[in-house]
């Protein structure tokens, strides 16, 4: 485009469609990005680049614009404009017919960014005879007996609660939270760190700030993502693990979230995170906001962290306290959009059942 448009917080999306079908479609924009920006809406900003005029400018956007009325038997190519996202971008490509509709999933990583999981050799983690595939009850069975947390920066010391798992292909649960609104968080570095301290110092928004490094599986997370707000101190943000077991086939991922709700002084890393005490309040937001978006075909809750209160609490690696009714969230993610009255609620614990004293169990004791 010979424009600056990512300055201006602009981010084009190519798109061709190829319509081999006898019928038109047409392209919902708002699937794509539901605050797209129009071509005049671009060239009013850019006004005036190259000594081009605004006419000038809304026929270049306007003609590189994807068509939205695709014709039968065509193909149809061009861009959106759609707000910037970085790290990674996800996206549907929304297409309606006469009594018909047809929707299309996307994600793809921004060139140039660096995150924690584009280190990782996914094929060679396990041998494939390590790998074993479970059953509903299996799966439980193996998720009951996971450890109560992951270890902390030294990879010994108990860390955050191993609180959430997902069930399904890794690239579709990466475009889901990503579609939802989650960014990737960039790999620890000089440059990322010097940002993320000025970020938290100053209260700028760092949408893709690294995290530190916890481990399961002797190793440290396989993916990060968060949601921050308008400072880095405030975010909620997760950390999963590609288990050595598989449900049915569909990759099993095993981690944790929590809230970050300011920063403190600690012995251990000088300054941290204080994370929201109420753990099982995170789980909440990941559980309806995966629910929301209608990509989850099945829901359960399993024991494995142990209960604390506020009498009671449990530590995080900083010493944060915590407390929870000791259970696990486990999302079993659907191929497809999967309707709300649709989704299958597995008959294994209850949320809540655990602070009424059914679940007494001590995370120091767990495996």
């Amino acid at each position: 485009f010979s424009t600056p448009l990512a300055k201006k917080g602009i981010q084009p999306v190519w798109v061709e469609i190829d319509n081999q079908e006898e019928k038109e479609f047409a392209l919902i924009l708002l699937g794509i990005d539901p605050d797209y920006f129009t071509p005049s809406e671009i060239a009013w900003r850019f006004r005036g680049q190259d000594e081009l005029s605004f006419d000038d400018m809304m026929a270049l956007f306007l003609e590189r614009h994807v068509p939205v009325l695709i014709q039968p038997r065509s193909k149809v190519s061009g861009y959106v404009y759609t707000n910037l996202d970085p790290g990674a971008k996800a996206f549907t490509v929304d297409l309606i017919g006469e009594r018909d509709f047809r929707s299309f999933e996307f994600a793809q990583v921004v060139p140039g960014f660096e995150a924690d999981f584009m280190q990782v050799d996914f094929h060679q983690l396990y041998e494939p005879g390590e790998i074993q595939d479970l059953d509903l009850e299996g799966l439980r069975e193996y998720l009951e007996n996971l450890p109560c947390c992951v270890l902390g920066g030294d990879n010994e010391t108990l860390g955050d609660p191993l609180n959430l798992v997902f069930v399904g292909d890794g690239r579709h649960m990466l475009a889901t939270l990503v579609r939802n609104g989650w960014d990737l968080t960039e790999t620890m570095r000089q440059d990322t760190a010097w940002r993320t301290a000025a970020a938290s110092v100053f209260g700028w928004h760092y949408r893709t700030s690294p995290v530190s490094p916890l481990y399961l599986f002797d190793r440290s997370q396989d993916f990060a993502l968060q949601k921050a707000r308008h400072t880095v101190n405030q975010r909620n943000h997760l950390r999963l693990w590609l288990a050595p077991v598989t449900l049915d086939g569909q990759n099993v991922w095993v981690g944790q979230i929590s809230r970050d709700i300011g920063i403190r002084f600690t012995s251990k890393t000088f300054v941290t995170h204080k994370i929201d005490p109420v753990v099982d309040e995170a789980r909440l937001y990941i559980t309806l906001d995966i629910i929301i978006s209608e990509s989850l075909r099945a829901l359960g809750y399993v024991k494995g962290v142990g209960y604390s209160d506020h009498e009671s609490p449990q530590f995080n690696y900083t010493k944060d306290a915590y407390y929870t009714d000791g259970l696990r969230v486990v999302l079993i993610l659907d191929d497809e959009r999967n309707p709300l009255h649709n989704l299958e609620f597995l008959p294994w614990e209850q949320p809540g059942k655990a602070a009424a004293g059914s679940d007494k169990a001590d995370p120091k004791n767990s495996k």
